[in-house]
């Protein structure tokens, strides 16, 4: 059972499963009406990373027949229907498509403002980077979950999406218009009732709640099969908060983690997810040369307006204590990573987007280099993106490898990114659910798009 289908009450159990068949009739009227996602698509002769972290697959031949791969195997095993239209990916890699398992698509471009008018920018651009499968870690909940459910069934274009809703924080909640306000434990039954009734993937906590509101909320969780991330800011890696049963992390510690406590999350089977990403951005690593602002999924998808507030952002003026702070932070994010994958415990990519240098898309591309950079393998940083990413939300029968009855998501790349994980941008064909996507109506266009100016920020203030 999925962590999506498991969100029923006891007195909303039957009108939610209403839904989710209207919604599943709808999706099915859907797929009728685009012939693109029926019949059968041979993508022949390539080289296939199947995202579980194994050695590439030679001159393979992936098939695929109304959105679901049926065939992973050696040209002459695979058996292709006469009337399949063919693709030759001689030279090409294929590779699933990549999830990014932390965002927040409240839009903007620096974390904090709010762009929810433009929400057409960011599905646009984590497609064009064949970004397939997110997690909303954060959001407007009916906003998030219309957006979820809209592509769901169809209706709207953009990648698959989880979502956590509204935040679970403290009294004091950093974000005000996304978070749960917790005083009292004797509210957590209605809250989580409430995200439960919403149809909420997981529940995210937030750094406000103390250990013991923390519990109580995994406790909540557990009556509706809903799992508990946890983001406790400078507490995130504690040892008390992992023997809460939670189900993984949010972020990579910001402090180097005792032995014992690297040892108890190995046994729990806790996952950790990585925002390598904004730990760089805060560090303003990425931001002394911007260069990468010409890298073709970021300049190809982003309005120039928010690339010349990055630009000026990128020149601010920079406090030096809290700068070395978050340069420490990010070094002991890299060198944790590769000590917490070389421990056992599960890795999952997420980048945090957006945030300055972090955009919707091309960001999980800078995840998994930085992952590499950290000492895991390329196969090794593509799996924390592909398999992991769908173990961490239950989903692994389903998607996240190239494999016969999975959905077909997969990337064809020019390159080996099993040797140079950079390779991951040489994107030639995105498809979704057995749709060849046309990636350059995906391209920003200054003149069908609204102009939209984000809004206030969503946080009492910067950090």
């Amino acid at each position: 059972m999925t962590f999506g289908a498991r969100i029923h009450i006891a007195d909303a159990r039957v009108t939610f499963r209403i839904v989710r068949c209207a919604l599943a009739v709808v999706a099915l009227a859907f797929m009728a009406a685009h012939p693109v996602w029926a019949g059968a698509l041979a993508l022949v002769d390539g080289r296939v990373i199947d995202g579980t972290g194994g050695r590439p697959i030679e001159n393979a031949t992936v098939l695929v027949e109304d959105g679901v791969i049926t065939a992973v195997d050696a040209r002459d095993a695979v058996a292709v229907p006469e009337d399949a239209r063919i693709i030759d990916a001689s030279g090409k890699t294929l590779m699933p498509g990549l999830a990014d398992m932390h965002v927040h698509l409240v839009g903007g471009w620096d974390g904090v403002s709010v762009d929810m008018l433009g929400y057409r920018r960011y599905l646009n651009s984590l497609l064009y980077a064949g970004v397939t499968t997110v997690l909303d870690m954060g959001n407007v909940m009916p906003y998030v979950i219309q957006l979820r459910n809209e592509i769901a069934a169809g209706r709207l274009a953009g990648p698959r999406i989880y979502s956590v809703g509204a935040l679970v924080d403290g009294p004091d909640p950093v974000w005000p218009p996304i978070a749960f306000t917790l005083s009292s434990e004797a509210q957590l039954p209605g809250i989580v009732d409430q995200l439960a009734a919403a149809g909420v993937d997981a529940i995210k906590a937030y750094k406000g709640l103390s250990v013991p509101q923390l519990r109580a909320l995994v406790a909540q969780g557990k009556k509706h099969e809903l799992p508990v991330l946890v983001d406790f800011w400078y507490r995130t890696g504690s040892y008390d908060a992992a023997e809460t049963g939670m189900h993984g992390w949010a972020h990579l510690p910001p402090r180097r983690l005792p032995d014992e406590t690297v040892i108890h999350a190995a046994e729990q089977g806790i996952h950790w997810q990585t925002t390598l990403a904004v730990k760089e951005s805060f560090a303003f690593r990425r931001l002394d040369d911007l260069s990468f602002l010409n890298i073709p999924l970021i300049l190809d998808t982003s309005p120039p307006a928010f690339l010349d507030q990055l630009r000026e952002y990128a020149q601010s003026p920079r406090n030096a204590e809290r700068l070395a702070r978050r340069i420490e932070n990010f070094d002991t994010g890299m060198t944790e990573a590769k000590r917490l994958h070389d421990a056992g415990i599960m890795l999952v990519a997420g980048t945090d987007a957006p945030y300055p240098g972090v955009t919707l898309g091309e960001g999980i591309r800078r995840e998994l280099e930085l992952l590499v950079e950290a000492g895991l393998t390329p196969l090794e940083a593509i799996r924390t993106a592909t398999l992991n990413a769908a173990i961490h939300m239950g989903d692994e029968a389903e998607w996240g490898t190239l494999a016969a009855g999975k959905r077909a998501d997969i990337l064809m790349i020019d390159g080996r990114p099993d040797e140079t994980i950079s390779d991951t941008r040489n994107i030639e064909l995105v498809i979704q659910r057995g749709e060849v996507l046309d990636r350059s109506s995906l391209v920003f266009d200054p003149e069908s798009d609204p102009g939209f100016l984000p809004g206030t920020a969503v946080n009492a203030g910067h950090f």
